[in-house]
């Protein structure tokens, strides 16, 4: 076992150091640690997105439709196929969902242990917005299955997106305002990101097309970012990794503590973004090598946000095992996948109808690979889907007596003790 896989069982929640004391040992991948990775480590990390709605717990559908330019979409209506009309080329495997239901994000994150990743960035924007108000629970949860979580700073919100402000010079104080308050409201919890003790914060770049400043710019300029991570490093220690897009014309390397490529980043431009990271690397200017790998992209549910569809082949995982290829040759240890759940773009690695688990084995071999540890053929990766439906049919339908839900509340418990123990056998045979 790897030093990095030794790293995962040091800070383990008690229940499962009750099991290990008692002579269980761990098969599968485990949690990761809680304790703090350092830049050494080789670690897995997938854009995640807390922003769903449905109306029987939210009010309204939120992100499921699509109601702007080109096919209309509206989830209230169910297709001949059973499936209601979301605004995605790909179905979830669970159907459309509230993102704050902790049963969701409980089966999000077990799932995504079983494939070998450490944790999940949340597109944040801003303090005000709905992607914060349910950050909280999910740092939570997070920490009881020994999972990470960090914050994704889409930093277009500090112009136009939730704040209205006038000028630049308001945009960057309000940068500064909004990641004091990142660090100091989030980058101590147990669960949140740190590399080397410091808390760690990705950046993504993109215009906004309501903001209210001018001139407009796809973000904000290095120089800006120099003054407002000067001012944020005052107060507080932090990783700030930048985004590098095919669009942003100039250099973001030496204002931040580390750079990593996104989607619109290709063939050439990919490997001259290797390279440089490689020469960085040598002259000790960054620590480790960031890469970013997807499935594949396809927007045609919101019809490329109203301006017709971008599509990029999955070609039936081909596409998705390349851009893993070429992340683990040019020795990238912590590898950003590209996405989750963003079911508006269809760069999808969550269980779907479309193709079932077939991208979650591909990362949990991929990951095994980066981790130098046995792949496990993705053994785990069945049992949250069914720990999820187990407690949709205790809450609608439980017990009339408190005691027998509380047994079946106990027994589901202990099924997700033995899955983060790697005791996938016990986990599957202890269903009811």
């Amino acid at each position: 076992m790897g030093e990095t896989m030794m790293r995962r069982f040091i800070a383990v929640p008690a229940v499962l150091c009750a099991l290990a004391a008692a002579g269980c040992r761990s098969a599968g991948p485990g949690p990761a640690p809680s304790s703090d990775f350092r830049s050494s480590d080789r670690i897995v990390f997938v854009h995640y997105f807390n922003w769903f709605k449905t109306p029987d717990v939210g009010g309204s559908w939120r992100n499921w439709e699509w109601k702007g330019n080109g096919p209309q979409h509206d989830p209230e209506r169910v297709l001949a196929n059973g499936r209601r009309d979301i605004a995605s080329v790909y179905y979830p495997l669970i159907g459309p969902y509230d993102s704050s239901r902790p049963e969701v994000f409980e089966y999000h994150m077990l799932t995504a242990i079983a494939a070998r990743i450490d944790g999940f960035f949340i597109d944040w924007y801003g303090i005000p917005s709905e992607e914060e108000k349910g950050f909280g629970p999910l740092l939570d949860m997070a920490a009881r299955v020994g999972f990470k979580m960090c914050v994704c700073f889409e930093d277009k919100a500090m112009f136009g997106y939730h704040y209205k402000v006038q000028t630049r010079a308001d945009a960057v104080r309000n940068a500064i305002s909004n990641l004091n308050y990142i660090i100091e409201t989030h980058g101590k919890h147990p669960a949140y990101l740190r590399i080397d003790g410091r808390p760690v914060v990705i950046n993504f770049s993109w215009s906004e097309p309501a903001d209210t400043v001018k001139p407009k710019a796809d973000g904000f300029s290095a120089a800006e970012y120099a003054e407002i991570l000067s001012e944020v490093r005052k107060k507080h220690p932090i990783c700030f990794i930048h985004d590098y897009h095919a669009h942003i014309r100039e250099s973001y390397w030496d204002v931040s503590d580390n750079v990593y490529p996104w989607l619109d980043v290709n063939g050439e431009a990919l490997d001259r973004f290797y390279n440089e990271a490689a020469q960085r690397r040598r002259a000790g200017r960054i620590q480790f090598v960031t890469s970013l790998v997807y499935p594949g992209f396809d927007n045609t549910g919101v019809w490329g946000w109203g301006d017709g569809p971008f599509v990029t082949p999955r070609e039936d995982g081909a596409f998705y095992a390349r851009s893993w290829e070429k992340a683990l040759s040019n020795d990238a240890s912590f590898v950003q996948i590209a996405t989750w759940n963003d079911f508006g773009e269809g760069a999808t690695l969550e269980p779907a109808l479309d193709y079932g688990y077939q991208y979650l084995e591909m990362t949990e071999s991929y990951a095994a690979r980066l981790k130098g540890v046995p792949s496990d053929g993705g053994a785990g990766l069945r049992i949250p889907a069914a720990i999820y439906r187990e407690r949709q049919a205790l809450a609608a339908d439980p017990p009339a007596d408190p005691k027998a839900a509380a047994d079946r509340r106990a027994r589901l418990d202990r099924r997700i003790q033995l899955f983060l123990a790697g005791r996938y056998r016990e986990a599957q045979e202890s269903a009811p």
